[in-house]
């Protein structure tokens, strides 16, 4: 997806406003006589009722930009919407309490406590730029979270689950990025990257590492955003001759190197790992043919699953205008991947069967909305090798899908 992570407080913040307040209670593994829609032989289990169970949403409502995210909820509430309206899970109603962590570490980890203590939620949702913040506490808790992976710790802890992984802790790669400049005919590659940003280092040394695997070299070359010299960058990458310019930073100030290196250097190629909105559409043409990665199947390649989903956003969160956004679609996938996880529990949820048999799913493709199926076992801890490619059209008014699908390369080490 273009995707977020402790990359930047711009680039991960997000907002929601209200939600359903968590009920305590009851309910997980029965006996063996337990059919659909009968529930009473289970035994007590938190968050979980006969009727409902109730999980928490973890995320950044107030903080530097999190304003910028209000459509993420909208997909949350949207597919859940959905969900209770075909029966729930197993005939219970899925609904959620919400915490503000801020965009930081500690009250990330007062936030997760606060669900988990206070509103006594079976499972997290998290999306959030500080997960590090209660990862290891609701790991050591046996509490199961969701989200967005947007940092090494999702691919430490077998009980968080995401749908792809942009970095890991391992020094590992993977050729796909190598293999898509070698199709643009790039000879020598420019990574632009943050060192304010925790994300941006480690992406940035696999950026190199794919480029060396299809015989790229790269240079790399600080921005950071408090003491950005757009001008001195671009003389950076006219004086090392590269023809490609890639990295992890800021949306915003990648965007303002790529349009002051395409006016320097016309035939410049460029390709984003996030900025996957039609904002960018304001600079008009002068970055035409800028390629962007995401992890799901484009709006621009239409298919059933974005339609269940628009039709979706327009009866549960209308409010959210243009439904076709990038951020509502990942706090679809998101909640889709939680709702996957109470299915995969039983009728009989427990938070270790939701771990358990969450992480034997094999094929998890959200409906038909990610680039390419994913299994839940072999992610964990392994960077995503497979990304769809969009890019800006000659006029800058709209993306347009590269390829027939997604563009899949090997890991490599």
């Amino acid at each position: 997806m273009g995707i977020l992570g402790n990359l930047s407080n711009r680039v991960l913040a997000l907002t929601a406003a209200g939600a359903v307040a968590a009920t305590v209670i009851l309910t997980a593994c029965g006996g063996s006589g337990a059919t659909a829609g009968s529930t009473g032989s289970c035994v007590a289990v938190t968050g979980v009722t006969p009727k409902q169970i109730n999980y928490g949403l973890l995320y950044t409502a107030s903080g530097l930009n999190s304003e910028s995210f209000a459509p993420y909820r909208a997909g949350v509430d949207a597919r859940l919407g959905v969900a209770n309206a075909s029966g729930g899970v197993y005939g219970r109603t899925v609904n959620y309490a919400w915490a503000d962590d801020s965009g930081q570490t500690q009250p990330n980890l007062t936030a997760a406590q606060q669900l988990v203590n206070a509103d006594h939620t079976f499972a997290i949702q998290e999306f959030s730029p500080s997960p590090q913040g209660s990862a290891g506490w609701l790991a050591s808790a046996g509490v199961p979270v969701v989200g967005t992976s947007n940092s090494a710790i999702w691919t430490r802890y077998p009980t968080m689950f995401s749908y792809f992984n942009l970095i890991t802790d391992s020094t590992g790669s993977i050729t796909t990025w190598g293999n898509y400049a070698r199709t643009l005919g790039v000879k020598k590659g420019a990574i632009l990257l943050s060192k304010l940003s925790n994300g941006s280092v480690p992406v940035g040394a696999q950026l190199q590492a794919s480029l060396k695997s299809a015989g790229i070299p790269a240079i790399t070359i600080n921005a950071e955003p408090t003491v950005l010299d757009v001008d001195a960058i671009v003389r950076q990458i006219q004086a090392s001759g590269a023809d490609f310019i890639t990295g992890i930073v800021d949306p915003a100030e990648f965007i303002q190197i790529a349009v002051a290196a395409r006016a320097a250097m016309p035939t410049i190629k460029i390709l984003s790992l996030i900025g996957y909105d039609p904002g960018i559409f304001a600079v008009g043409k002068k970055l035409a043919g800028m390629s962007i990665s995401v992890s799901y199947v484009p709006f621009e390649r239409p298919s059933a699953a974005h339609q269940v989903f628009l039709d979706a956003m327009a009866k549960y969160a209308p409010q959210q205008q243009p439904a076709a956004n990038e951020i509502a679609l990942i706090g679809w996938v998101d909640a889709d991947l939680m709702l996957r996880g109470l299915q995969a529990a039983g009728r009989c949820p427990t938070r270790s069967s939701f771990i358990t048999n969450l992480r034997a799913v094999t094929s998890y493709d959200a409906g038909g909305l990610l680039s390419s199926p994913v299994n839940m076992r072999t992610i964990f801890g392994q960077l995503t090798t497979c990304y769809s490619m969009v890019r800006i059209s000659p006029d800058g008014r709209r993306f347009d899908p590269v390829g027939n699908g997604p563009l899949c390369g090997q890991r490599i080490s």
